[in-house]
């Protein structure tokens, strides 16, 4: 797979929410797409579906064939024990938090988000019960360290959420497991359910992904827990996630999904079929591709007066400090775009702890990165001339 060419007039035609939006000319490095095609075995798959006439409605959890390959690959690969059953096909992860949030959470109740800033769903679906999103923030000026010593005092009697977010969604932090051992005692400790969105598990660059479900089976049948196959795999416009759910969950959990969706599509299934096919050959490559663009991207950034960036672990995200610009988040994203024509995420959109902060994405060509940090460079050198 070539990843180092882009066709930046076909991005706009196919992406149209990260690049169809702007004019000509624009750089985005904002949305969460990968700008490469997906690999042949999802378009072989869904043609195949499509040829078959594989079109009436589905089971309300999910092709069985799908399911008892992620049955298998959860197992086998996360060390979480799972049948089938465990298994249910979801329209992406923003419908997993979604519906973890309007099943388990109450008005005047609370969801710890650990760690934060977070991916900003998990905020809005909390809240949107009327619950209280409660952040338990890393150590923003220290390398995104996470903080143990801070999640008991978070956890009250009206708490009966921990959403967790690994790896990390915006900066790039995987949990070790003594962060998740950590989590995981004060959910035993206060009872609560755990949701963890693992997406970008196949995206890690240093260390080693975790499931928090893999711990013990006391956690395990706690823990709702979420995959996908949109940001590695770069098909995030067929909505389709998996999520394992534990018996003692389940039957709630499948109740109130065929009552909203019966099931989801049918054809992002098969889209989810082809996936787990390419992955062995796929993944490895968009790795070495990512790892070398985030090479490129800590260094070019580091030249910058007034940011500094951390190097991720894992993602195609960079998160760094802008605040040595004087402005905001907001403000910085909007002089960027402004004066640099490259779209950037503010910070504050995951959370307060990230003001100062913006999301870069790089999961594009050599050539598109290096022409988006060489206009931020010109941009910000001109703020002080």
């Amino acid at each position: 797979m070539e990843f180092q060419r882009v066709d930046l007039d076909h991005l706009r035609q196919r992406a149209l929410l990260k690049w169809g939006r702007w004019p000509e000319g624009v750089i985005s490095l904002s949305v969460a797409d990968i700008d490469y095609p997906p690999p042949p075995e999802i378009k072989e798959a869904v043609a195949q579906w499509l040829s078959q006439d594989r079109t009436p409605y589905g089971h309300y959890q999910g092709e069985m064939e799908l399911r008892e390959q992620l049955a298998q690959k959860v197992t086998k690969e996360n060390g979480i024990p799972a049948t089938p059953e465990d298994i249910l096909l979801v329209p992406g992860t923003m419908f997993a938090i979604f519906l973890v949030c309007y099943l388990f959470l109450r008005p005047g109740e609370e969801a710890v988000l650990s760690p934060s800033p977070v991916y900003g769903p998990f905020w809005k679906n909390v809240e949107a019960t009327g619950a209280a999103a409660v952040p338990h923030d890393l150590e923003m000026q220290s390398g995104f360290l996470f903080r143990r010593d801070t999640l008991e005092g978070l956890v009250n009697t009206r708490t009966r959420l921990i959403m967790v977010c690994n790896p990390h969604n915006p900066t790039g932090r995987v949990l070790g497991e003594k962060d998740l051992q950590h989590i995981a005692k004060a959910a035993l400790e206060g009872d609560l359910v755990i949701f963890s969105d693992e997406l970008y598990e196949d995206m890690v660059f240093e260390g080693q992904h975790l499931s928090i479900a893999s711990l013990a089976p006391e956690i395990a049948k706690r823990t709702i827990t979420v995959f996908g196959f949109s940001k590695a795999l770069g098909i995030p416009g067929y909505r389709v996630a998996y999520m394992v759910v534990p018996g003692g969950l389940r039957n709630r959990v499948l109740e109130a999904t065929r009552r909203i969706i019966v099931h989801t599509d049918t054809l992002a299934q098969a889209a989810a079929l082809g996936s787990l096919r390419a992955r062995t050959w796929w993944v490895p490559a968009l790795l070495k591709h990512l790892r070398q663009m985030r090479d490129l991207a800590v260094e070019r950034i580091g030249e910058i007066s007034g940011m500094n960036c951390q190097r991720p672990q894992a993602t195609p995200f960079l998160f760094p400090e802008v605040k040595g610009l004087g402005m905001s988040s907001e403000e910085t994203a909007r002089f960027l775009l402004e004066k640099a024509k490259v779209v950037v995420q503010p910070g504050n959109q995951f959370g307060q702890a990230g003001e100062g902060f913006i999301r870069l994405n790089i999961a594009t060509s050599r050539e598109v990165l290096e022409e988006a940090l060489e206009r931020i460079q010109k941009a910000v050198s001109e703020l002080s001339s």
